[in-house]
């Protein structure tokens, strides 16, 4: 018997719907088989940046590590030291034997604007399994601090810390009028005719002068305009401020001293005959004459510029007061206020000491105390508010030179 012709047709279709499931599969296949290398690229690919990244981590942690400001100069000498941050050329094979890839990494340091750290930019490339250029950069900024501070880290808070007042650099004087824009406004005293000074406040740094403001204007006063006429360039100095008080009596009183004012001048003077006198400018709102209704004292504020060929820049000198006689029958004895404040057996910048050495940072409250010429300067009290002491009035002898 003959098959059927439909049957015979149904046959030819069954065997072409076969073919074609084959094919599709065979598609799908192939499909499967690129997405699989396609996720081991990405795979192998997110191993290596999590190796690079581990590799730039590791070369900032260590750079961070350091235990010196100074080389030792000791060929044995193993510890690390803040100077010895500097650009590194390109370094091969940096990473481990064991890893998929090779990797190069690169190190660039440059110093910050306000000369108080280094920026530092570590790069670390390698080339993927398929011969493509791949990289990844880390950045920071490593700061110049002595790393005997650390110490300072296990030691617990007294009381409760008090935070930046209005938020910025604590060497800010209370008085300047923050811009809003990270600076803050300060016109010293009216003697200070058209002069202004702009801080940073974060470092405390001045940043800018200005000049040819109006001598009526004051820091809460003065427009956006005039600041954007008169402040022009830029420039990195350090304050030098304090008060001056006067007590001229038989008995001086270091912790209220009520006498009235006198007229004077500060400036700065070199510590030794090696040593130049820094570029500076003081300003202060003493009277033009003994004021017997004057008995808050004298505030004045300096302005210092560094020497900018030392690492990081800083300044010596030291800050005398001025047009007060100091011998004679209506002689003063000028006397400032400083002591050991923090325990450390020296008495460092920021407590007042008879000479700076190396400031690379603006300085306040450092106070000076103005008795009779035929008085000694008083021993003061130290930190007692059981006994009603409630600051350090300790003071010691600063013109005539006790050296």
């Amino acid at each position: 018997m003959n098959t059927h012709p439909l049957m015979r047709r149904q046959r030819g279709v069954t065997l072409i719907e076969a073919m074609v499931s084959l094919l599709v599969m065979a598609f799908g296949m192939v499909a499967l088989i690129g997405l699989q290398g396609t996720m081991r690229n990405s795979a192998d690919l997110a191993r290596q940046r999590t190796e690079a990244v581990r590799l730039a981590q590791q070369e900032m942690e260590t750079l961070r590590a350091y235990s010196l400001l100074q080389a030792s100069g000791n060929a044995e000498d193993r510890r690390r030291a803040y100077t010895q941050i500097v650009s590194e050329a390109a370094r091969a094979n940096a990473g481990d034997t064991i890893a998929n890839a090779s990797f190069t990494l690169t190190r660039n340091v440059s110093a910050t604007p306000d000369g108080l750290g280094v920026a530092v930019a570590v790069q670390v490339s390698w080339q993927d399994r398929v011969g493509q250029e791949q990289q990844i950069q880390l950045d920071s900024v490593i700061t110049r601090s002595d790393p005997r501070l650390a110490g300072a880290l296990s030691v617990p808070p007294d009381g409760t810390p008090l935070r930046r007042p209005a938020d910025r650099h604590p060497t800010i004087p209370p008085e300047a009028k923050d811009l809003g824009d990270g600076r803050s406004l300060l016109k010293p005293p009216a003697l200070a005719s058209g002069v202004a000074w702009i801080f940073d406040n974060k470092s405390g740094l001045i940043i800018q002068l200005c000049s040819s403001l109006s001598a009526a204007a004051t820091t809460e006063t003065i427009s956006a305009a005039e600041l954007a006429a008169s402040c022009t360039g830029s420039t990195n100095a350090m304050l030098l401020a304090g008060h001056v008080r006067f007590s001229t009596g038989e008995t001086p009183d270091p912790e209220l001293p009520l006498s009235p004012a006198l007229p004077l001048n500060l400036g700065l003077v070199a510590v030794n005959a090696q040593t130049p006198v820094p570029s500076h400018q003081c300003f202060n709102n003493a009277p033009a004459a003994a004021d017997p209704t004057r008995t808050q004292g004298v505030r004045y504020y300096c302005i210092v510029y560094p020497n900018i060929s030392r690492t990081p820049p800083s300044w010596d000198g030291r800050l005398n007061i001025l047009d007060l006689p100091l011998s004679g029958p209506n002689a003063y004895r000028v006397c400032r206020y400083s002591a050991d404040y923090n325990a450390d057996k020296s008495i460092g910048n920021t407590e007042h000491p008879l000479n700076y050495l190396k400031v690379e940072a603006s300085l306040v409250q450092q106070n000076f105390l103005v008795v009779a010429g035929s008085r000694n300067c008083p021993a003061g009290h130290p930190v007692d508010p059981s006994q009603g002491h409630f600051f350090n009035s300790a003071t010691v002898e600063h013109q005539p030179d006790p050296r």
